[in-house]
Protein backbone atom coordinates (compact mmCIF):
# COMPACT_ATOMS: atom_id res chain seq x y z
CA UNK A 1 0.00 0.00 0.00
CA UNK A 2 1.18 3.29 -0.93
CA UNK A 3 0.25 6.32 0.88
CA UNK A 4 0.95 10.01 0.25
CA UNK A 5 0.59 12.82 1.98
CA UNK A 6 0.76 16.77 1.18
CA UNK A 7 1.42 19.29 3.74
CA UNK A 8 0.72 23.32 3.39
CA UNK A 9 3.14 25.30 5.36
CA UNK A 10 4.67 28.77 6.14
CA UNK A 11 6.79 29.51 8.79
CA UNK A 12 6.65 26.58 10.97
CA UNK A 13 10.50 25.73 11.95
CA UNK A 14 9.13 25.03 16.10
CA UNK A 15 6.46 21.93 15.10
CA UNK A 16 6.88 20.57 11.10
CA UNK A 17 9.20 18.22 12.30
CA UNK A 18 6.12 16.96 13.90
CA UNK A 19 3.56 16.72 11.66
CA UNK A 20 6.63 15.21 9.18
CA UNK A 21 7.15 12.30 11.74
CA UNK A 22 3.60 11.34 11.98
CA UNK A 23 2.86 11.21 8.07
CA UNK A 24 6.05 9.73 7.96
CA UNK A 25 4.47 6.65 9.46
CA UNK A 26 2.22 5.94 6.52
CA UNK A 27 4.23 6.71 3.56
CA UNK A 28 6.09 9.43 1.39
CA UNK A 29 5.91 13.12 2.49
CA UNK A 30 5.05 16.27 -0.01
CA UNK A 31 5.70 19.34 1.29
CA UNK A 32 3.75 23.00 -0.36
CA UNK A 33 5.96 25.38 1.47
CA UNK A 34 4.78 29.17 0.61
CA UNK A 35 8.13 30.63 0.99
CA UNK A 36 8.30 30.26 4.59
CA UNK A 37 11.46 33.10 5.79
CA UNK A 38 12.42 30.32 8.63
CA UNK A 39 13.78 26.99 8.97
CA UNK A 40 10.77 25.28 7.60
CA UNK A 41 12.05 23.95 4.24
CA UNK A 42 15.41 23.11 5.52
CA UNK A 43 13.85 20.79 8.31
CA UNK A 44 11.82 19.07 6.23
CA UNK A 45 14.34 18.53 3.87
CA UNK A 46 16.45 16.94 6.53
CA UNK A 47 13.30 14.70 7.46
CA UNK A 48 13.77 13.26 3.87
CA UNK A 49 10.31 15.08 2.89
CA UNK A 50 9.98 16.46 -0.51
CA UNK A 51 9.97 20.19 -0.87
CA UNK A 52 8.03 22.03 -3.43
CA UNK A 53 7.68 26.28 -3.37
CA UNK A 54 4.13 27.84 -4.06
CA UNK A 55 2.27 31.17 -4.39
CA UNK A 56 3.54 34.39 -3.52
CA UNK A 57 6.53 35.19 -1.98
CA UNK A 58 5.67 37.50 1.11
CA UNK A 59 1.44 36.54 0.50
CA UNK A 60 -1.23 34.80 1.94
CA UNK A 61 -3.44 33.89 -0.92
CA UNK A 62 -6.64 31.60 -0.13
CA UNK A 63 -7.16 30.84 -4.14
CA UNK A 64 -3.09 29.64 -4.06
CA UNK A 65 -3.58 27.81 -0.94
CA UNK A 66 -6.46 26.16 -3.12
CA UNK A 67 -5.37 25.34 -5.91
CA UNK A 68 -2.33 23.60 -4.04
CA UNK A 69 -5.16 21.30 -2.46
CA UNK A 70 -7.38 20.94 -5.52
CA UNK A 71 -4.47 19.98 -7.87
CA UNK A 72 -0.83 18.77 -6.37
CA UNK A 73 -1.83 15.57 -5.56
CA UNK A 74 -3.29 14.96 -9.15
CA UNK A 75 -1.43 12.30 -11.21
CA UNK A 76 -0.27 10.60 -8.08
CA UNK A 77 0.18 6.79 -8.30
CA UNK A 78 -0.28 6.26 -4.47
CA UNK A 79 -3.85 4.43 -3.58
CA UNK A 80 -4.45 6.87 -0.50
CA UNK A 81 -3.26 10.62 -0.80
CA UNK A 82 -3.76 12.85 2.55
CA UNK A 83 -4.47 16.95 1.64
CA UNK A 84 -3.81 18.14 5.09
CA UNK A 85 -2.29 21.94 6.53
CA UNK A 86 0.38 21.62 9.24
CA UNK A 87 -1.77 21.75 12.28
CA UNK A 88 -3.71 18.84 11.05
CA UNK A 89 -3.11 15.86 12.16
CA UNK A 90 -5.47 12.53 11.01
CA UNK A 91 -5.70 9.77 13.43
CA UNK A 92 -7.21 6.23 14.04
CA UNK A 93 -5.62 3.50 16.30
CA UNK A 94 -5.71 1.15 13.46
CA UNK A 95 -5.32 3.50 10.28
CA UNK A 96 -3.29 0.97 8.30
CA UNK A 97 -5.62 -1.66 9.18
CA UNK A 98 -8.33 0.35 8.02
CA UNK A 99 -6.76 1.94 4.82
CA UNK A 100 -5.98 -1.32 3.50
CA UNK A 101 -9.35 -3.32 4.53
CA UNK A 102 -11.73 -0.45 3.66
CA UNK A 103 -13.94 -1.10 0.32
CA UNK A 104 -14.42 2.87 0.08
CA UNK A 105 -12.52 5.51 -1.78
CA UNK A 106 -13.15 8.22 0.53
CA UNK A 107 -13.44 8.73 4.04
CA UNK A 108 -15.29 11.19 5.96
CA UNK A 109 -13.52 12.32 9.62
CA UNK A 110 -14.78 13.32 12.57
CA UNK A 111 -13.34 16.91 13.29
CA UNK A 112 -11.69 17.56 16.82
CA UNK A 113 -10.35 21.09 17.50
CA UNK A 114 -7.26 20.74 19.64
CA UNK A 115 -7.00 23.59 22.85
CA UNK A 116 -3.73 23.77 25.10
CA UNK A 117 -1.90 26.03 26.64
CA UNK A 118 1.14 23.86 26.23
CA UNK A 119 3.16 22.55 23.28
CA UNK A 120 3.58 18.85 22.18
CA UNK A 121 7.13 17.89 22.90
CA UNK A 122 7.44 14.08 21.22
CA UNK A 123 4.46 14.37 19.55
CA UNK A 124 1.30 16.09 18.65
CA UNK A 125 -0.69 13.17 19.98
CA UNK A 126 1.02 14.38 23.40
CA UNK A 127 -2.01 16.77 23.93
CA UNK A 128 -5.46 15.67 23.72
CA UNK A 129 -7.72 18.21 24.81
CA UNK A 130 -10.49 20.40 23.34
CA UNK A 131 -13.60 19.95 21.68
CA UNK A 132 -14.97 18.24 18.69
CA UNK A 133 -15.92 20.49 15.75
CA UNK A 134 -17.51 19.53 12.41
CA UNK A 135 -16.32 22.61 10.70
CA UNK A 136 -12.92 20.44 10.60
CA UNK A 137 -14.44 17.41 9.35
CA UNK A 138 -12.48 17.76 6.73
CA UNK A 139 -12.49 15.36 3.05
CA UNK A 140 -9.11 14.95 3.25
CA UNK A 141 -7.84 11.51 2.22
CA UNK A 142 -9.20 9.28 -1.04
CA UNK A 143 -8.01 7.07 -3.77
CA UNK A 144 -6.66 9.00 -6.37
CA UNK A 145 -7.02 6.28 -8.69
CA UNK A 146 -10.91 6.74 -7.92
CA UNK A 147 -11.55 10.07 -7.11
CA UNK A 148 -10.81 12.56 -10.00
CA UNK A 149 -11.56 16.12 -8.66
CA UNK A 150 -11.79 16.67 -4.67
CA UNK A 151 -12.92 20.05 -5.63
CA UNK A 152 -12.32 22.08 -2.00
CA UNK A 153 -13.88 25.64 -1.41
CA UNK A 154 -11.66 28.13 0.32
CA UNK A 155 -10.25 26.42 3.85
CA UNK A 156 -10.58 23.18 2.29
CA UNK A 157 -13.84 22.37 4.95
CA UNK A 158 -16.21 21.75 1.76
CA UNK A 159 -15.37 19.63 -0.68
CA UNK A 160 -17.32 18.26 -3.92
CA UNK A 161 -15.54 15.49 -4.85
CA UNK A 162 -16.04 13.49 -8.47
CA UNK A 163 -15.16 10.50 -9.62
CA UNK A 164 -16.01 6.92 -8.52
CA UNK A 165 -16.98 8.17 -4.63
CA UNK A 166 -17.72 5.80 -1.85
CA UNK A 167 -17.62 6.99 1.61
CA UNK A 168 -15.73 3.83 3.51
CA UNK A 169 -17.83 2.92 6.64
CA UNK A 170 -14.96 3.62 9.22
CA UNK A 171 -14.65 7.59 9.77
CA UNK A 172 -11.35 8.90 10.85
CA UNK A 173 -10.75 11.50 13.46
CA UNK A 174 -8.99 15.10 11.79
CA UNK A 175 -7.57 16.57 14.75
CA UNK A 176 -6.41 20.63 14.80
CA UNK A 177 -3.59 21.87 17.04
CA UNK A 178 -4.07 25.25 15.53
CA UNK A 179 -5.09 26.47 19.62
CA UNK A 180 -1.85 25.04 21.16
CA UNK A 181 1.13 26.64 23.52
CA UNK A 182 -1.09 29.38 24.37
CA UNK A 183 -3.21 32.45 23.77
CA UNK A 184 -0.13 35.09 23.21
CA UNK A 185 0.98 32.23 20.65
CA UNK A 186 -1.75 31.76 18.85
CA UNK A 187 -2.32 36.39 18.91
CA UNK A 188 1.16 36.35 17.36
CA UNK A 189 0.76 33.73 14.65
CA UNK A 190 -2.11 35.34 13.72
CA UNK A 191 -0.43 38.73 13.60
CA UNK A 192 1.78 37.56 10.82
CA UNK A 193 -1.21 36.15 8.79
CA UNK A 194 -3.34 39.46 9.20
CA UNK A 195 0.09 41.57 7.57
CA UNK A 196 0.55 38.87 4.71
CA UNK A 197 -3.27 39.14 3.46
CA UNK A 198 -3.11 39.01 -0.09
CA UNK A 199 -5.50 41.70 -1.80
CA UNK A 200 -7.80 38.64 -3.09
CA UNK A 201 -8.15 37.78 0.86
CA UNK A 202 -9.26 41.79 1.58
CA UNK A 203 -11.66 41.54 -1.07
CA UNK A 204 -13.41 38.63 -0.25
CA UNK A 205 -12.80 38.98 3.39
CA UNK A 206 -10.79 35.21 3.31
CA UNK A 207 -9.03 35.04 6.65
CA UNK A 208 -10.87 37.34 8.29
CA UNK A 209 -10.97 35.71 11.84
CA UNK A 210 -6.68 36.67 11.58
CA UNK A 211 -8.09 40.41 11.77
CA UNK A 212 -10.33 40.17 15.25
CA UNK A 213 -9.29 42.19 18.06
CA UNK A 214 -7.07 41.11 20.64
CA UNK A 215 -9.66 41.19 23.45
CA UNK A 216 -11.76 39.01 21.55
CA UNK A 217 -9.00 36.54 20.77
CA UNK A 218 -8.53 36.11 24.88
CA UNK A 219 -12.41 35.85 25.73
CA UNK A 220 -12.58 32.95 23.04
CA UNK A 221 -9.86 31.18 24.60
CA UNK A 222 -10.78 31.29 28.07
CA UNK A 223 -14.34 30.25 26.81
CA UNK A 224 -12.54 27.45 24.57
CA UNK A 225 -10.71 26.42 27.80
CA UNK A 226 -14.03 26.19 30.08
CA UNK A 227 -15.25 23.44 27.38
CA UNK A 228 -11.75 21.26 26.57
CA UNK A 229 -12.86 17.56 27.04
CA UNK A 230 -10.55 14.97 26.23
CA UNK A 231 -10.64 12.84 23.21
CA UNK A 232 -11.49 9.81 25.02
CA UNK A 233 -14.39 11.68 26.89
CA UNK A 234 -15.50 12.54 23.08
CA UNK A 235 -15.03 9.14 22.19
CA UNK A 236 -12.38 9.65 19.24
CA UNK A 237 -9.67 6.98 20.87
Amino acid sequence: MKVETYIVTWNREDTIHLTIKHYLELGSVIIYDNWSTDRTREIAESLGAEVRVFGKQGELDDQAYLDAKNHAWKGSKADWVIIVDDDEILYHPNLKDVLLTTTGTIFKTHGFNIHSDEMPVNSWLDIQTGEPNENYSKLCIFNPKQITDIRYNYGCHVARPMGNVIYSDTRLTLLHYRDVGGVERLIARHKQYKERLSEINKRYNLGHHYTENEQSKRQQWKEFTERCVTLSEAGLL
